[in-house]
């Protein structure tokens, strides 16, 4: 590991470490404070710049100590560490651990201050890693270990020896793996992180794990022949596993994930396919372990699908019960995403997401069923997707290509016979600025006349015919202060947050 002085944020005397997040998703809710700066922090960040102009040994440690008590107090959450940016400099307890001797000793003396470790390959000695974990005595802890993405994208290769040191730093985890709760390696690599089959151990308190890189290079997945016949990972409170595509090709082959019992959250990443004639990742794989994860314990809740190319996407004719809450697919071949839903049975999840890089057209999908539809980035003929969908709320992100010519493609379809998207009452738009406050007006009144017409026409229908009622937009384009009463007027909730000036209406 590199040893260069440390910067000043680290921990001075017990190595030099940078921070990353824990690893939950956006769909964490708990964890929705991730990127927001410690106020409590920043000034004792402050304090200690002001006081090394001054006298360091001034305070002492019992007020030291009720100081520290109420930065980790605002660091935690719901009894769980709140995740921060993974640069940030003000990482609980490293950063007031780098002021001086004093502060650490008294930061030392309280294990629970050690109970998150952020290990950073390119900046922490090994001797520090062992030193953490000595802190946190025998308590429950969680542990990341991640790269400076800093260093990451100004390195012109990747001929470093990231494998290695991530290999030495699971060495010195693995003996206090019965008492971590997280475990989480985002390295750049898929051929660096650990590989699941040779975690044979108990993990009787672990909740997450994750092993995700930025780039497939991994190795030949394992094949029935070469499954270990004595093999036991041990980890039955686990609730959210992120693999990536060949660590979740092996759990697939020891036949361990269709065991996890309390699995919630299940998010499979980064796979090139196409390497191996053997061991290979099919969508079929993926969906028979969500299927047969609903039928026994019917705890799954989610399932993403991140930039991954299958080896093959055939499905079974019968298809696969995926009653879940949410779908999330991203950077995911469109013609995958319309195998998964053209294979289920029963109630489509109650929100999909699905995001693509690409100008992919997903007017052939059918998401009939799904109550939240979240489309981000460029999809073309968006207008034909949205009309045969049946659900409550559409979400719009990031796509520069939603403009005018799509909201009125939108409403233009509405055939004076038949309503589509009968149920829809929510519009959320968010970092989009290509359309104008004109063309959603218009939408809402068309929106209006094509219910009313179409309660006229059957006036004892009991399907729902609802009228557009909540507008959410956040980073749009400038409105006038008479657009935004006119939407005050029509609706029953109003937001729009303009991209440009951040006023918010």
């Amino acid at each position: 590991m590199n040893t260069q002085k440390p910067p000043v944020y680290a921990p001075a005397g017990l190595g030099h470490l940078g921070s990353n997040s824990k690893g939950q998703t956006s769909h964490d809710e708990k964890h929705r404070f991730a990127k927001v700066r410690n106020p409590r922090m920043s000034r004792i960040l402050t304090f200690r710049r002001n006081l090394r102009r001054t006298n360091n040994r001034g305070l002492p440690p019992e007020l030291l100590l009720i100081i520290f008590e109420h930065v980790y107090a605002d660091s935690m959450l719901n009894g769980e560490w709140i995740a921060c940016s993974s640069q940030s400099h003000v990482q609980f307890p490293f950063a007031p651990a780098a002021v001086c001797k004093a502060w650490r000793d008294v930061l030392a003396s309280v294990p629970r201050f050690w109970t998150r470790i952020i290990i950073n390959l390119d900046t922490t000695k090994f001797s520090d890693i062992d030193t953490y974990l000595h802190l946190s005595r025998m308590l429950a802890f969680e542990i990341t270990v991640a790269r400076d993405q800093r260093i990451v994208s100004h390195s012109r290769t990747n001929n470093d020896d990231e494998g290695a040191q991530a290999a030495a730093v699971m060495a010195r985890i693995v003996p206090h793996l019965h008492r971590c709760r997280s475990l989480c390696f985002q390295l750049l690599r898929s051929s660096s992180l650990p590989a699941l089959r040779y975690l044979n151990v108990r993990a009787p308190l672990l909740e997450r794990l994750k092993l995700q890189c930025g780039i497939d290079d991994g190795e030949h997945p394992l094949v029935g022949s070469e499954v270990p016949e004595e093999w036991g990972f041990y980890a039955p409170a686990l609730r959210y596993l992120f693999l990536n595509g060949r660590n979740f090709r092996d759990a697939c082959a020891l036949r361990w994930v269709e065991r996890l019992s309390s699995l919630e959250d299940l998010c499979i990443s980064r796979y090139s396919g196409g390497k191996h004639r053997t061991g290979e990742l099919h969508l079929h794989d993926v969906l028979l372990v969500v299927d047969g994860l609903h039928r026994r314990f019917g705890m799954l809740q989610k399932l993403t699908l991140q930039d991954i190319s299958f080896d093959g996407i055939l499905t079974q004719h019968d298809g696969y019960d995926i009653q879940i809450e949410a779908v999330s697919l991203r950077s995911i071949s469109l013609s995958t995403v319309r195998a998964i839903f053209m294979s289920k049975i029963g109630p489509a999840p109650r929100l999909v997401h699905i995001k693509h890089e690409l100008s992919s057209s997903v007017y052939h999908v059918r998401l009939t069923q799904a109550d939240t539809l979240v489309l981000e980035g460029s999809f073309s003929r968006m207008a034909e997707a949205i009309n045969i969908w049946d659900g409550n709320c559409l979400s719009i992100k990031c796509c520069p290509i939603f403009n005018d010519d799509t909201i009125r493609g939108i409403y233009r379809s509405w055939s004076p016979n038949k309503l589509t998207s009968p149920s829809w009452s929510r519009l959320e738009i968010e970092n989009c600025t290509e359309f104008s406050a004109d063309a959603l007006l218009a939408l809402i009144d068309a929106r209006d006349d094509a219910v009313q017409r179409a309660r006229d026409r059957d006036p004892t229908s009991q399907a729902p015919f609802n009228s557009l009622q909540v507008l959410r937009i956040h980073g749009g384009p400038p409105i006038s202060p008479e657009d935004a009463e006119a939407f005050k007027e029509k609706l029953l909730t109003f937001e729009w947050h303009e991209a440009a000036t951040g006023i918010m209406h």
